[in-house]
């Protein structure tokens, strides 16, 4: 699996964008079920968090 993340600024925050390339066809399906999911939700209000608090004001 490969991700990119692209973080930009917005004028509510932070704007983010992550692509996500799986390996085969069947690799989705078990990302799912090993809760890949959650835990880039988790990530990515995390990056988020730190990408506004440390953004010049």
């Amino acid at each position: 699996m490969t991700a990119t993340i692209t973080l930009n600024d917005h004028p509510d925050g932070t704007d983010y964008r992550i692509v996500v390339k799986h390996g085969g066809p069947d690799a989705p399906a078990r990302h799912e079920k090993l809760g890949f999911a959650e835990g880039w939700g988790t990530v990515t209000g995390r990056l988020a968090a730190l990408t506004e608090s440390t953004a010049p004001r």
